[in-house]
Parts: structure tokens; sequence; C-alpha cells
């Protein structure tokens, strides 16, 4: 379905764990059912031991690569991401929560540091209010060679008034070269109880204003997809409700964004 697109399709968040969500085998069946060719392992909240990712992406060669954990509440936490680098190739991104860092936890401006000085691709979790503030502008502004992701499309509130304001203003982090998005966790911003969820759709056409198809990578969330509308149906709203006027355009989204940014041959 979706390989005439993009040759190879890549999904940018998943989970895998032996104490929380699913085995890696879960998601390998359903990548393999649905041709998708390679996924980011985003490492679960509250999770700091990323060497079972490290060990899928091993035990899967070129399928596989990782934004790993560290615990912002402990002072050596920039030390403890450095050594997570160095342990694998595949670790070759950070999920990093906004809440720890403006909230000013012990080692989280140091862990923003280390992540901006290797480059890394930074998964950015937090609140739609926390992407929209000023804070995050400036955060922005100072780590120049890190490369931000913003997960699940920015949080948008589907309760919120149009024009969506604060939406909006989350959306104008676009303006940093450095940012992208990532288009997942559909079932999170929406007021319908079924699938397909067309009326998230006016948040994904704000968010084309703002990044454009070629700064927007798909992900399913799996394995928390499972219990709405399914691995199978994250990925065909992608591949055929997402409004794009181009086969090319759909075939970054599903894929080539992601890699020009991700590898997934260095850990073999």
């Amino acid at each position: 379905m979706t390989q005439s697109f993009a040759g190879r399709v890549v999904d940018t968040h998943v989970h895998a764990g032996l104490t929380k969500y699913e085995p890696i085998e879960s998601l390998v069946d359903q990548m393999f059912r649905h041709r998708v060719d390679h996924a980011v392992l985003v490492q679960h909240a509250g999770e700091f031991d990323n060497r079972y990712l490290i060990e899928c992406a091993q035990r899967f060669p070129n399928r596989f690569a990782i934004a790993c954990l560290v615990d912002a509440t402990q002072p050596d936490a920039a030390g403890r991401l450095s050594v997570w680098v160095e342990r694998s190739p595949a670790v070759q991104g950070v999920r990093l929560n906004l809440g720890p860092l403006f909230g000013g936890a012990p080692g989280a401006e140091a862990l923003w540091q280390r992540a901006d000085e290797l480059g890394l691709n930074v998964s950015v979790a937090g609140s739609l209010r926390d992407l929209a503030s000023p804070e995050m502008v400036s955060l922005a502004e100072r780590f120049k060679r890190a490369r931000l992701h913003v997960e699940h499309l920015g949080h948008p509130d589907p309760k919120a008034p149009a024009p969506f304001e604060t939406y909006r203003k989350a959306m104008s982090l676009a303006r940093f070269p450095h940012v992208s998005l990532k288009v997942s966790g559909f079932y999170s911003f929406t007021t319908s109880q079924w699938a397909p969820y067309v009326d998230t759709l006016r948040f994904v056409e704000i968010a084309l204003e703002a990044f454009g198809p070629r700064r927007m990578m798909w992900g399913s969330d799996f394995p928390p997809v499972s219990g709405r509308e399914g691995y199978h149906n994250a990925l065909r709203f992608a591949a055929h409700h997402v409004p794009l006027p181009s086969y090319e355009d759909r075939a970054y989204l599903l894929g080539r964004t992601a890699l020009s940014y991700w590898r997934f041959d260095l850990a073999t």
C-alpha cells in the first residue's frame, strides 16, 4: 500500500519494553504485516535503562534506531547520556521532556547542553502550553546543533476554540530550521469516538502550513495505538487521509524526512 509512496517507510515513534508495553517481537510483526521498513524506538517514560532497546537494534539489524531516555533529576544526567551514545551507534537520539528543564531539575540543563553538543536527534515531549511558551522559543534559539523533533503533532487541544491560537503559537516553532514535527498520536487529540479521526485534519492543515510536508514525519505511537484505531489504520490515515498535493510530498511524510535524520544501518 505505502511502498508506492516512499520506497522505504519509517515509523518515527514506537515503544517496546519488558516491564511496560510490548516486547519487540510484537512490533516487528506489525512492521512486517504492513510493510514498514524501519522504526525509531523511543524509550517510554520512567525507564532509564536503555539496554533492552540496544539489544533490539542488535537482534534486528538495519531495522531500528533509538531515542534513549535519561533521568534529568540526576545531577550526572549529561554524563549518562554520553555513556548511552557511546554504547551503541543505534543510539542517535534522546527523548527529553520539557517539564524537568522548565521546572529546574538538577540535571536537565546540562542534559540538553550535552544533547546539543553531540548533535543528537531530540524527541521533544511536552504539553501544548510548554511548546507554545517563551521558554520553548528560547530553548530553540539556544540549542541549534540538536535536531528537535516535536512529538504527537504538538499535542493540539481538540476542545479549544478556533482559530486555535495556542496551537498556532506552538507551530510557529517552524521558523527554526532544526525543528521538525512528528505526525503521530491522532487518537489523543480527537473528539470522535470512531476512527478515522478526520476531525484531527484541522490541526494537520495548520501544521502543514507552518512546517510543510518535508519537515513532518509519520509515527504510529505503537503500542498505545493498538487500543484505538490500530497500527494498520494509523498508517492508512497518513497514507490516504492527510491532505498532501503530491506523491512526493507523501513520500517525505512516510519516510524520506525521517531518513534525513536517522540511520538504520549502524547497529549490525
